[in-house]
């Protein structure tokens, strides 16, 4: 995933040093994830591994672009940081399940703290700017 982030943010450069808009274009580049999404929907079927990766790995591409140019704006601090948060979110949601029918309540439960988290750390962020 280092490799990927690295050559992502050499990819940036070059566009800042190109200086095409469409490029720098959040609106665009999340069209753009939209668009491989559908393609990777085309590719689900069986015995199609390579298409179906190639297409998955441009949804990743197009991800970890985004992130770059967020980042580059301000907007998120890294794409680690966003990978932490994504583990942190996930394991404090996926571990209390139980694989029964009190799952979609704990998920709504849990769902809801987290907002609530979210929410205060984004005043707290405030306070300090």
């Amino acid at each position: 995933m280092k490799k990927l982030i690295e050559l992502v943010a050499h990819k940036h450069h070059i566009d800042l040093k190109r200086g095409e808009a469409k490029y720098m274009d959040t609106d665009w580049l999340l069209n753009a994830i939209i668009d491989e999404v559908k393609e990777v929907k085309d590719e689900i079927k069986p015995n199609n591994v390579a298409h179906l990766e190639d297409e998955l790995s441009d949804i990743l591409w197009g991800w970890l672009t985004l992130v770059e140019k967020l980042k580059d704006r301000g907007y998120v601090t890294s794409h680690e940081a966003i990978l932490q948060r994504a583990l942190k979110k996930y394991e404090h949601r996926i571990l209390p399940l139980k694989g029964d029918e009190r799952d979609d309540a704990i998920w709504e439960e849990l769902k809801a703290h987290k907002k609530e988290e979210l929410e205060r750390e984004r005043v707290n962020s405030l306070k300090k700017s």
